[in-house]
């Protein structure tokens, strides 16, 4: 071990003569990683990987060069050689963990638009241009908005197939009757709520007003059984409202961030190039940005380093991105140092805190959340925090919101710059919700002080 420094070798040869040193191979891993980094004129603190790379030709040898590293010489960084980890148990499991596939199962409702009938299915193309209808205009949809368009359209023509073998057969226009299939079809069949029923009925309006698919009979059904939706959805207890309830039950704001500094320390604990490590991590950094940012998750899952977050010389961190939804800016200044130093934990994984501006030049461009070009699903953050709270990450938005209220009722422009509200109709429900707030507080002062005014009154009586 000529280029192993001495405190390693030395207790590397302590461990051999006491015979707690298990398996073979540790020294000569160990000189192999070290030489590489001699040659390289590197120090151990900056190996990359390359240099795990290098110094390691089979699992076996790395999996020897990771444990002695960790045994021996604890200050050397193992993060950088966590795509080396990941790279060899994939092949691991690629040759050895790989099971035989079973046949897939398609679990997809909604008919394709090419099974509609030819008289829905010339109106798809108005989905992309302009269309007016008397003084309606309909303008082009955006993605997601045209996706579920699409989707809604294909569950009615599922309904219409479905009524069809259970002895119920409809024309290819759209009637009442086919209106009453699709409600029964939403409702009993498919079990959704009156909420999200009443959702399907407004697309296939939307789409059918837009190809001018209904007369007046099949219009006044559509519009009166959403209604009836509307209408039941609205006398339900509100699943939003429930979940916040639940969750103040036991928790609040405070305790989020408090899980996402016992996550970050957690890691610390882990070995640096473990998935283990890596996961929490990115989850205490989730936790922190939600309550920090009351960011939707979608963006928050699109945030590239150097881009809509960035770190500036003096360490702290700053949000500046268009929003997906509203496509508004949102800028709210420098993130909470709290949070901060959870990023540069999160950037620097087991690196010395020295290496962070080096580190930031190579993840420019790179996805916060993964440190990859690629990113992870819009749901990602949601799921982590279901498994701590039960809440999906839209939630915190009204937690955040109800927070504001209670402390300022008079700062609704505060939650509007936090949620990234775009105009006064979106705006409408938290502004009435802060303005009652903000009446009961007045009106609780107004009777303080005729209750004080009373009570003078009182014994200014009983003294005369």
């Amino acid at each position: 071990m000529q280029n192993v420094p001495r405190p390693v070798a030395h207790a590397v040869a302590e461990a051999v003569v006491e015979g707690t040193l298990k398996g073979r191979g540790a020294p000569a891993a160990l000189e192999r990683l070290y030489g590489a980094l001699a040659a390289a004129g590197r120090t151990p603190e900056t190996a990359n990987r390359e240099d795990f790379e290098a110094a390691a030709s089979s699992r076996t040898s790395y999996r020897t060069l990771i444990s002695a590293l960790s045994r021996f010489d604890p200050t050397v960084p193992l993060a950088p050689a966590r795509d080396v980890t990941k790279s060899w148990d994939h092949w691991l499991n690629s040759n050895y963990g790989s099971k035989p596939k079973k046949p897939r199962r398609s679990t997809r409702i909604a008919a394709l638009p090419e099974q509609w009938p030819a008289l829905w299915r010339d109106a798809l193309p108005l989905l992309d241009r302009v269309v007016r209808r008397g003084e309606t205009a309909y303008k082009p949809l955006r993605e997601k908005s045209r996706a579920s368009v699409v989707a809604a359209i294909g569950t009615c023509e599922t309904a219409r197939i479905w009524a069809a073998a259970h002895g119920i057969a409809l024309g290819e226009t759209f009637c009442p009757d086919l209106a009453e299939v699709f409600l029964r079809y939403l409702l009993v069949e498919r079990g959704i709520s009156p909420r999200s029923a009443a959702d399907y009925f407004e697309r296939v309006e939307g789409y059918a007003y837009r190809g001018r698919l209904f007369d007046r009979a099949a219009a006044e059904a559509f519009a009166d059984i959403r209604g009836q939706l509307r209408a039941e959805a609205e006398d339900q207890p509100e699943g939003k409202r429930a979940k916040v309830q639940g969750f103040l039950k036991a928790f609040d704001l405070a305790d989020i961030l408090h899980a996402a500094a016992r996550l970050s320390e957690a890691a610390t604990s882990c070995r640096g190039d473990s998935a283990k490590a890596e996961r929490l991590r990115r989850k205490s950094v989730i936790f922190g940005l939600l309550v920090n940012g009351s960011d939707r998750q979608g963006d928050l899952s699109e945030f590239r380093i150097g881009r809509e977050i960035s770190r500036l010389p003096d360490g702290t961190w700053e949000v500046k991105f268009r929003q997906a939804k509203t496509r508004r800016k949102k800028e709210l200044g420098a993130l909470w140092p709290f949070t901060a130093r959870l990023l540069d934990a999160h950037v620097l994984a087991d690196r010395p805190s020295w290496q962070i501006k080096d580190r930031m030049a190579q993840l420019d461009g790179m996805n916060l959340l993964s440190l990859g070009e690629d990113g992870y699903g819009t749901y990602h953050p949601s799921a982590l925090l279901k498994e701590e709270f039960g809440i999906s990450g839209h939630l915190i938005r009204t937690l955040v919101t109800n927070l504001i209220r209670t402390e300022e009722p008079d700062a609704a422009w505060a939650a509007q710059a936090l949620l990234g509200h775009s105009n006064r109709y979106s705006q409408r429900a938290y502004l009435t919700d802060f303005r009652v707030t903000a009446s009961v507080r007045e009106w609780q002062s107004t009777m303080a002080d005729l209750e004080k005014k009373v009570a003078r009154a009182t014994v200014y009586d009983e003294a005369s």
